[in-house]
């Protein structure tokens, strides 16, 4: 019989240490499914708050594309008139271009009160008087109408100063350039 006590109290040893380890490992193993739990939770906010920050970052793209459209816009059709920016573009083209403006003036180009609600720009009249040679005013010319706002040359004559001196000649340039009616209202 020494020996079946043995045995049962082996066993029963047996059992208490694996009660033993069952108690003390349960709450560690809990923690530990807990924690694997809220990793997987975070986890899966980490690819939510990814993917959001993704789209916030579209769309910032979008707005500085969109950004950068409405500002190359505004400089071909500016809000308002401002004759003193268009002043120092023609000039600055003139000096870029080797040319002399003798005399540069401006008129805006008057609409009836009726007719201003249903125009969406403005008209600006520019009248210059060039000197140079012929290849200086046409490239004056050129450059004036590829710069970022909108300028159509209406009219062109050139003439000669004396029957000899084609380096200097006299050139009148009419123009137009537009700007954005204030008092439009489109028409639904």
């Amino acid at each position: 019989m020494r020996n079946s006590y043995k045995i049962v109290l082996i066993i029963a040893l047996i059992v208490l240490t694996a009660l033993a380890i069952l108690l003390i490992a349960k709450p560690v193993l809990q923690r530990c499914i807990n924690s694997m739990v809220k990793i997987e939770e975070e986890k899966v906010r980490y690819e939510e708050l990814n993917s959001e920050i993704d789209t916030y970052l579209d769309a910032r793209d979008d707005y500085y594309l969109l950004n950068a459209e409405q500002q190359k816009l505004s400089m071909e059709l500016p809000g308002k008139s401002d004759i003193s920016i268009i002043t120092n573009e023609l000039y600055e083209v003139a000096r870029y271009t080797d040319i002399e403006i003798s005399s540069i003036n401006f008129e805006e180009i008057k609409i009836d009160e009726k007719e201003l609600k249903k125009e969406p720009v403005k008209e600006i009249e520019i009248e210059m008087v060039l000197k140079g040679s012929y290849y200086e005013i046409l490239n004056y010319i050129n450059t004036v109408e590829i710069i970022p706002r909108i300028i159509k040359i209406e009219d062109v004559i050139i003439q000669v100063n004396t029957p000899d001196d084609f380096e200097n000649l006299l050139a009148f340039v009419v123009a137009k350039t537009y700007y954005d009616n204030e008092h439009f209202q489109q028409i639904q």
